[in-house]
């Protein structure tokens, strides 16, 4: 299993295709809100996950500090738009509990440390699906802020405070 940037325009049709086989295929959430106008954005980062044999697993986009996340109604709850910010995290069903999602945020977080890190440490934040914070939680992370409502499942802002090893 290894972690893949994002560079071509065919490998961010894998990452959405993830994304729709999640959200949208399992989850119901609406197509046209799905994807936005930050996934091709020069600043955002996108990742993905694949297998030995090069099969996808997983994907996940970080946000640029004052990038505009902040639109929808109450989307992103607390969340503080002068930080860097991981979200569209998707993993695939047959994927799930195979350490490649852990793999993902390890790559997501390393990328938030070199490009908006400073003095060797960047705080990241996050907004989960409230049935995902277990998962956040044992990496790490803080929840903050009050529950909210996005495309009709709950969700809670997160924290973690990443440093150089």
């Amino acid at each position: 299993m290894q972690t893949v940037a994002v560079t071509t325009p065919e490998q961010l049709e894998v990452a959405l295709a993830i994304r729709f086989e999640v959200f949208v295929d399992e989850q119901g959430v609406d197509p046209a809100a799905e994807r936005d106008e930050l996934d091709p954005d020069p600043r955002t980062f996108h990742s993905l996950v694949v297998d030995d044999e090069g099969i996808p697993l997983a994907t996940g986009r970080l946000l640029a500090p004052h990038t505009d996340v902040f639109h929808g109604e109450g989307a992103f709850g607390a969340m503080d738009p002068a930080l860097p910010h991981i979200g569209r995290v998707a993993v695939r069903k047959v994927a799930r509990n195979s350490g490649a999602g852990s793999a993902l945020m390890l790559e997501l977080e390393a990328q938030a440390l070199a490009r908006h890190g400073a003095s060797g440490s960047v705080r990241v934040e996050l907004s989960a699906q409230d049935q995902a914070m277990p998962f956040y939680e044992k990496l790490g992370y803080t929840i903050f802020g009050d529950a909210y409502m996005d495309e009709g499942i709950s969700h809670h802002d997160a924290f973690k405070v990443v440093t150089e090893q």
